[in-house]
């Protein structure tokens, strides 16, 4: 059987180990369009701040993976069951997996191009601002967007010395996941570190001299400018292939598209959203995972279905804990709140079922908040110590087994 997966992420890496260890006689091969093996692109922003080597970052091939480095798809023919690359080689296969990813969005604006405007997506720009780093001269990053891409590189650049301003379009800060109480908390936090916010704004234009312009009227002159205002699916190659695609590649619970025999996996795939019961691209590492093992199994005919997916995020910056999930800023009759001094809890529930949660502040317990949302469990006198984020496993287990 030869196996062929376009992409070298971490849905196409886990799809290819997950392989190569069901079906080991079979043809493993991943076309990845960087010139690197694959590596752990969520390390990045610690790469940056040099909390870890480059070295560290690359994952082990396994045996019997072949890896075509530098070769981008161009072009998908499901009749001939070949891709095409950009440098016009071709590749065969009986079954096929789409796990391109994503791409960093980078606005249209003066400047945009120039070499000290960054976005944050593949090691190649994490090179480049590093050597851009060893020269300062005015020891200020300007950031646009505040979602945790944003927020990771803001506390990067801070512990690297720098300056920095943050520019949002919307009105809170992580305005994707935390609801107003939470928002404001990340603000207060991030002005006290010295971090200057400027919320509904937008940059108008970048000059050569390091001048950014702000459609709130003020001027930043600064040694970097990073987008990291959000990702687009990679779906240009698909073009007339017949593939479905909405807001990504249209897959069902095994991960298989329209066409039997082709798959898709990670940010490019859009899966049922647990939560909220319709289809979305929820691009995160831990789908990315999922999916690609799941894709795996049925390329190898092996069935497994997935249970779909939905937003979350754990990060912490700027010694900042932060957990969201679900319909996190949702508000209504069953939303419970907790707050404190520095913390906000809240849980979103519909008719006693976990709906989204956000922790800000303290964060344990993680993965068990996680799975009660992905199982759908219908809560009934517990609220008050889960929303208090010391609620366990073995505490749910010996309540609920006997009821």
């Amino acid at each position: 059987m030869r196996y062929l997966i376009i992409g070298g992420g971490p849905a196409g890496f886990t799809a290819a180990t997950t392989l190569r260890r069901i079906d080991e006689c079979s043809q493993v091969t991943i076309l990845a369009k960087e010139k690197f093996l694959p590596y752990a692109k969520i390390a990045l922003p610690y790469l940056l701040r040099g909390a870890v080597e480059e070295n560290q970052l690359f994952l082990p091939v396994p045996s019997g993976v072949d890896i075509a480095l530098g070769e981008e798809a161009a072009q998908v023919n499901p009749e001939k069951q070949e891709v095409r690359t950009a440098s016009g080689k071709k590749f065969f296969y009986d079954k096929l997996l789409v796990a391109t990813g994503a791409a960093p969005l980078r606005p249209d604006i003066e400047g945009s191009r120039l070499p000290f405007v960054f976005t944050i997506r593949d090691l190649p720009d994490v090179r480049k601002i590093r050597e851009l780093l060893k020269v300062r001269r005015t020891g200020h990053a300007v950031v646009a967007g505040a979602g945790p891409v944003g927020l990771e590189l803001c506390d990067a650049l801070h512990k690297l010395g720098f300056t920095i301003t943050l520019v949002i379009s919307s009105g809170r800060v992580f305005s994707t996941m935390l609801d107003q109480p939470s928002s404001a908390l990340l603000e207060q936090n991030l002005t006290k570190k010295g971090v200057e916010v400027h919320k509904l704004t937008d940059i108008t234009s970048i000059r050569p001299s390091g001048e950014v312009s702000l459609s709130s009227g003020g001027v930043r002159v600064c040694d970097l400018v990073i987008f990291g205002k959000g990702v687009t699916p990679s779906l240009a190659f698909l073009a007339g292939s017949g593939i479905g695609i909405r807001q990504g590649v249209q897959v069902d619970e095994h991960q298989e598209t329209n066409i039997p025999g082709i798959y898709a996996a990670g940010d490019v795939a859009e899966t049922r959203d647990i939560v909220y019961g319709d289809f979305r691209v929820n691009a995160l590492w831990p789908e990315a995972f999922e999916q690609g093992k799941v894709a795996a199994y049925n390329m190898a005919s092996r069935p497994l279905a997935s249970e779909g997916s939905f937003s979350r995020n754990i990060l912490r910056v700027f010694d900042t804990s932060i957990l969201a999930a679900g319909t996190a800023k949702a508000d209504g009759p069953e939303v419970r709140c907790e707050d404190g001094p520095g913390f906000h809890h809240k849980l979103v529930l519909d008719q006693g079922i976990l709906k989204g949660f956000i922790f800000f502040g303290e964060v344990r317990n993680e993965g068990f908040y996680i799975n009660l949302l992905r199982k759908g469990v219908r809560l009934t006198s517990s609220t008050g110590s889960l929303l208090r984020g010391r609620y366990t496993h073995g505490q749910f287990m010996r309540k609920y087994s006997k009821s």
